[in-house]
């Protein structure tokens, strides 16, 4: 059962693009959060099929590396699409500095133990992204001009991005002190729900969009 849930998410994962391209948006990147939601949808693919031909192990060690780096991109559109040019300064600053940081972060790789380089990615796109989101919502509480919040397409999109990174920056930073089998299995369903309400509110937000 918990299997059938698990592939439950990761087909959940492709959904917003499907959206996106039932409302011809899909490779509009006028449209800020698609290259966020296409990485999302690489990301299930790759989840998908990875046990399949890949070897789990090393196939894991690789994207969880890579992943980081897509992660940031599709955040930097977002981020920068959204403000427009409001925090261009600061927002390009933290684009240059994340990669700086996922640059150091290969000195911490091994593909036996990816955890420590993936930890010290996560944090830090944590914190940019807290900085991006509370911006935005700061921003939110000062325009009186919003009838209906629950309408806003970049509510459930940041939202989601907020809730997703704050919930699993801690699981990800102590994840290879509680590497014990087990354990971490356990702790890594704060994860597995951490994603579900993302693309939940993702396919939402994509959901709410115009059509083109």
């Amino acid at each position: 059962m918990k299997i059938v849930f698990i592939y439950i998410i990761l087909y959940l994962g492709i959904v917003p693009f499907i959206v996106l391209l039932f409302k011809k948006k899909a490779f509009n990147f006028k449209e800020p959060i698609v290259p966020f939601i296409l990485v999302t949808a690489i990301a299930s693919v790759y989840e998908i099929v990875s046990p399949e031909i890949f070897d789990v192990i090393s196939a894991l060690s690789y994207w969880f590396q890579i992943l980081p780096f897509l992660e940031i991109v599709g955040l930097y559109f977002y981020f920068s699409g959204i403000f427009k040019k409001k925090y261009n300064k600061t927002i390009n600053l933290l684009l240059v500095t994340s990669l700086i940081v996922y640059s150091c972060s290969f000195l911490f790789w091994d593909i036996k133990m990816n955890l420590p380089s993936h930890s010290i990615n996560k944090s830090f796109i944590t914190l940019c992204v807290i900085i991006g989101c509370f911006s935005w919502f700061r921003n939110l509480v000062k325009n009186t001009d919003i009838e209906n919040l629950w309408n806003l397409p970049d509510f459930y999109f940041m939202s989601s991005i907020l809730i997703y990174y704050s919930s699993t920056v801690l699981l990800f930073s102590l994840g290879s002190f509680i590497y014990t089998g087990v354990e971490l299995y356990e702790y890594w369903w704060i994860n597995i729900l951490a994603t579900l309400i993302l693309r939940i509110l993702l396919t939402i937000g994509t959901w709410k969009m115009k059509f083109k």
